[in-house]
């Protein structure tokens, strides 16, 4: 049993390194001076890894939230806050990038400059949600 918690606890931190990774990939194309056409493809190549890795960090966490008997900390629920924000905020994000037109360019300005706050306040809160549960 001691070993499934420490190999979980081991994914789990694996994972949200790969978030941080991931995230980081996608505020550098957000902020790179290339096309609007190319940051998008980029980012549409990337958004399905992200929510692959959300996915996996919801599933080692429930494990390891299942082995613990679901005893709710300070750090869980800031972990379920987090892990919560990144996934309704990128469903509204992805909402805003279908219905925007391509041709626009304030149109894309505005994109790039929302999904740059989302992805940097996710960041944030990433990482003082690690510095809560991991710096002990």
């Amino acid at each position: 049993m001691e070993e499934l918690i420490a190999l979980s606890i081991e994914l789990h931190v694996v994972f949200i390194v790969l978030l941080v990774v991931i995230i980081g990939i996608n505020l550098y194309l957000l902020k790179s001076n290339r096309t609007f056409f190319k940051v998008s493809k980029l980012l549409e190549l990337i958004t399905p890894q992200y929510y692959i890795v959300l996915a996996a960090i919801f599933f080692t966490g429930l494990i390891v939230l299942s082995v613990t008997k679901f005893v709710f900390s300070m750090e869980v629920v800031s972990m379920l806050a987090v892990w919560l924000y990144g996934v309704v905020f990128g469903i509204k994000n992805h909402k805003v990038y279908k219905r925007m037109l391509k041709t626009d360019a304030q149109a894309q300005e505005n994109y790039k400059k929302l999904a740059f706050k989302k992805y940097s306040v996710e960041l944030g809160f990433l990482l003082v949600v690690i510095a809560l549960a991991y710096g002990k």
